[in-house]
């Protein structure tokens, strides 16, 4: 009898403490929309929209589903969604930001040549 009312005992502990984790873990996500809403504002300052509009339009798709998922008290899948959004947004401002970079030393390379050009026309004029 002792030994049946320990299990019983540290069984509902058990189912306790499991209760409290997962209602900790599936509070409301506002943090984490919060963070997507700012990465997405984020990459759509950098030109994402340009260099890699379909990431970022995952990015605001995963973004409105996870907020539909916040409504519908899927706080866990909302959690994950946002948190995809999240590095979605970040990666393409990441390869925004390459793709700018590129261009820029494209162009300076394309000024450097041109400048060569000119350079070489005039020492060949005098």
């Amino acid at each position: 009898m002792f030994i049946a009312n320990t299990l019983l005992r540290s069984g509902a502990s058990a189912a306790l403490i499991s209760w409290l984790v997962v209602g900790c873990g599936s509070a409301p996500p506002k943090d984490v929309l919060s963070q997507a809403e700012v990465a997405i504002q984020n990459a759509e300052r950098a030109g994402t929209s340009q260099y890699e509009p379909e990431l970022l339009s995952s990015a605001r798709t995963k973004l409105k589903r996870a907020n539909k998922k916040a409504d519908d008290d899927d706080n866990e899948e909302a959690r994950r969604m946002a948190e995809e959004a999240i590095v979605e947004a970040n990666l393409a401002t990441a390869k925004a930001e390459a793709a700018k970079e590129a261009k820029q030393a494209d162009d300076m390379k394309k000024a450097i040549e041109a400048l060569k050009q000119e350079a070489s026309r005039q020492s060949e004029g005098r």
